[in-house]
């Protein structure tokens, strides 16, 4: 009997194609009720394998679902598996069935961007590479190692942190950065425009790895310096080109006992198929793909594999000499032969043990550091809802706390680096009202925390819990203190819960669709309401006790 995944019995239509399918190798089409192909795939015996979709077994949720809106189905014999194989990728290709996967960029992965239209470049992290004339380094498999190679640049590279527009700002206070010497302050014009744009062209030289260019460029700049006696500038390019010899940029995997090979790796986690190709030419790590098939059980990662490595190499001109994959023995012999038969010279290897081993096991272990760095995606997810040219890199939350009139206080709280920065928590007894007013209240804590502007960077990002009077009052705080920064309010349900944003010109971002920002913000909101409501009870029990 066949039966489909919820227990009911196969329509008469299904069981009776079923029933004609014959135990031939070729290849099948799912169709929906559109007459639309839903899922193509390959078989040793048709009939067997179609019967296992309507059988009572472990399928993912993914398989489940297609099998709901199966209403037909077709299929083509062929002499033996590979010939199968070939038209199974040529019917992926034509029809690109919803179900069936595809190898993309699933951008995951980090850039370095530096924005080289700008008269003033800064240099960012961003998951989103655009077409918007700017120059990307990367993608790096590694966001720690990605950020730790940025840590360096600033340091080497004193350049622009702020995302303040210098062409349409004037009288800009110099920031912190400036004042412990991490930038140079083109705001307060402490470097020409020229300077500024030759340390931005040896950050390219130093991303490209072309660290001989700058310390042959910083050498002739020492000479000069020297001869103008101009000694504290040559002592800053000496200590520069010191730094830049220290540093071996670890963008490449080098070392490699490999010419021209591709490796394959895979990680099954929390049923997500994570899969990775790592480029190896001339010994070098030079490029990546990835993909990320939701909804896969254990049985489903062999064809999964199948079909993306028999597709990967169809239309590409960079073909590698070998590919190394874990696969059983069948599919390794049944990729040989099919690649031998497309005419690529392509050699497939699943090695056992030793160094091929390990090259797989280095994919596979960039790919467990990556499922740990993606967690933090929500920050460039934000980014780019708020269409932002650069990453968010810190962020601060308000809140206000009474009890009726008593005891009116606000409080700050930073996050920062992808991380809560509580040593930039802050608390604000209002002074400036003695009854229920939050919008005056917010107005005194913005306010009274841009006095502190040169001691507290002012992040890029600031979050009000509270509407457009709040966010109108926070805006008539910066407009006072000559001071900028994005400003956004958190829009409440009637729950008092965060369902979206709005801007300073009244514009919403609904986040309905967008769970994972929705709940980050909840969280920061959750976070910055513990910490007021903390400190209210606090001001009140003190002086219950003192009573």
């Amino acid at each position: 009997m066949l039966y489909n995944n919820f227990g009911d019995i196969m329509t008469d239509y299904l069981k009776e194609k079923v029933s004609k399918i014959p135990f031939e190798p070729g290849i099948y089409m799912m169709k929906d009720e559109n007459g639309t192909i839903i899922y193509v795939g390959k078989a040793i015996s048709l009939r067997k394998r179609v019967r296992q979709y309507f059988q009572k077994n472990n399928k993912s949720k993914r398989i489940e679902k297609m099998v709901t809106l199966i209403r037909d189905i077709s299929y083509i014999v062929t002499k033996n598996e590979v010939e199968a194989l070939v038209l199974e990728c040529n019917y992926i290709k034509e029809h690109n069935p919803k179900f069936n996967v595809m190898l993309k960029d699933d951008k995951s992965y980090p850039y370095i961007k530096i924005t080289v239209k700008e008269k003033y470049p800064t240099i960012s992290i961003t998951r989103n590479k655009k077409q918007d004339k700017a120059l990307y380094f990367g993608p790096y498999t590694s966001v720690g190692a990605m950020k730790e190679v940025l840590s360096m640049i600033r340091e080497i590279f004193p350049v622009k942190r702020c995302k303040i527009n210098l062409e349409k700002r004037k009288n800009v206070q110099p920031c912190l950065y400036y004042h412990i010497g991490r930038c140079v302050g083109p705001c307060v014009n402490d470097i020409s425009l020229e300077e500024y744009r030759e340390m931005i062209n040896q950050i390219v030289l130093f991303l490209q790895g072309k660290t001989a260019s700058i310390k042959e460029i910083l050498k002739q700049d020492i000479e000069k310096c020297i001869e103008k006696l101009d000694f504290e500038k040559a002592q800053i390019l000496k200590l520069r080109l010191d730094n830049i010899e220290k540093i071996s940029l670890k963008q490449n995997v080098d070392n490699l006992n490999e010419v021209s090979s591709d490796i394959f790796g895979y990680v099954l986690h929390d049923d997500i198929l994570y899969v990775q190709v790592f480029k190896i030419r001339n010994y070098k790590v030079v490029l990546h793909d990835n993909v990320k098939i939701n909804e896969v059980s254990k049985d489903e990662i062999e064809e999964s594999l199948m079909q993306i490595v028999s597709r990967y190499y169809l239309e590409r001109e960079d073909i590698p000499k070998k590919v190394y994959i874990k696969l059983n023995e069948e599919n390794f012999s049944l990729l040989n032969k099919f690649f031998e038969d497309r005419k690529l010279k392509i050699q497939v290897m699943c090695p056992k043990k030793g160094e091929k081993l390990n090259l797989i096991n280095m994919v596979e272990n960039n790919i467990h550091i990556n499922i740990e760095d993606s967690k933090n995606t929500v920050i460039d997810d934000l980014s780019n809802l708020l269409e932002f040219s650069q990453n968010i890199d810190s962020i601060e939350c308000y809140d206000i706390s009474n009890l009726r009139n008593d005891y009116i206080v606000g409080c700050m709280i930073r996050f920062e680096d992808g991380k809560l920065n509580k040593k930039m928590y802050r608390k604000f007894k209002i002074r400036s009202t003695e009854t229920q007013d939050d919008p005056k209240s917010m107005y005194e804590v913005i306010t009274r925390r841009l006095k502190h502007s040169e001691d507290w960077p002012l992040p890029d990002v600031i979050f009000i819990d509270g509407g457009k009077t709040q966010l109108n009052m926070v805006k008539k705080a910066f407009n006072e203190s000559n001071e900028n920064t994005n400003i956004y309010g958190m829009v409440k349900n009637d729950k008092h819960r965060t369902r979206g944003l709005i801007d300073e010109n009244g514009n919403e971002y609904d986040l309905s669709n967008h769970k994972n920002i929705l709940n980050f913000l909840t969280f920061l909101q959750d976070e910055v309401h513990r910490f007021t409501i903390t400190y209210h009870r606090k001001l009140r029990d003190s002086v219950k006790d003192k009573k």
